[in-house]
């Protein structure tokens, strides 16, 4: 599976936006077992600002991860940095 969490930075909080996902939102997520692979950050066109992805092995895990209360605390510290702020399970194309 697939997950791809999306967001748009709030204006002159880009920086600290960027700071909380480097040394908070990155590393726990990776402690409950979820490691972010890939960040693309949109130039122009009516996309979400900033997209991140990573996978996991299956639904049952990305549930297990996303409806924690450590994520909950984890996206709540988004809250004043950023808007839009989304997270989308897919499936991968491989499976």
């Amino acid at each position: 599976m697939k997950v791809m969490i999306s967001y748009d930075m709030r204006e002159g909080r880009e920086q600290d936006c960027q700071e909380y996902l480097v040394n908070k939102l990155a590393p726990g997520l990776a402690k409950l077992g979820f490691r972010v692979s890939d960040v693309w950050y949109t130039v122009w066109g009516d996309s979400p600002q900033i997209t991140s992805g990573g996978d996991v092995e299956n639904i049952d895990k990305a549930r297990a991860i996303f409806l924690s209360s450590d994520w909950a605390r984890l996206a709540q510290g988004m809250d004043e940095l950023a808007t839009n702020f989304n997270v989308k399970v897919v499936r991968d194309r491989e499976e």
